[in-house]
């Protein structure tokens, strides 16, 4: 099955587009939303921002189709060796939930 991502590449492409969104500005929260969408087993990554007294801003910054959970974990494995925001794990298993975070702290 051909996948519309490069697994070698796409942690890369995710620290380029967080590059781009990220403005260290003051009393601004950032972090990272990791998505599981299960139609087509793969996963959404978002990066979000609230400036303080502000609504949040959630940017879509990749889409990994047909994506498996272990190639998730070297995925955000190489994103986290670059930042360090938190992230956020919506609709996964409670299992996989612990492990992530005990994985990434």
């Amino acid at each position: 099955m051909d996948k519309v991502w490069n697994r070698e590449t796409e942690s890369e492409k995710i620290c380029e587009r967080i590059k781009r969104c990220f403005t260290n500005r003051w009393r601004t929260r950032y972090w990272v939303s990791v998505v599981y969408y299960e139609p087509e087993h793969g996963y959404n990554l978002f990066f979000n921002i609230q400036p303080r007294n502000a609504y949040s801003r959630s940017i879509p910054i990749a889409r990994l189709a047909n994506c498996e959970y272990h190639e998730l974990l070297d995925i955000i494995t190489e994103v986290r060796q670059t930042y360090h925001f938190t992230l956020n794990y919506l609709n996964f298993p409670d299992d996989q939930i612990r492990e992530l975070r005990r994985k990434f702290r």
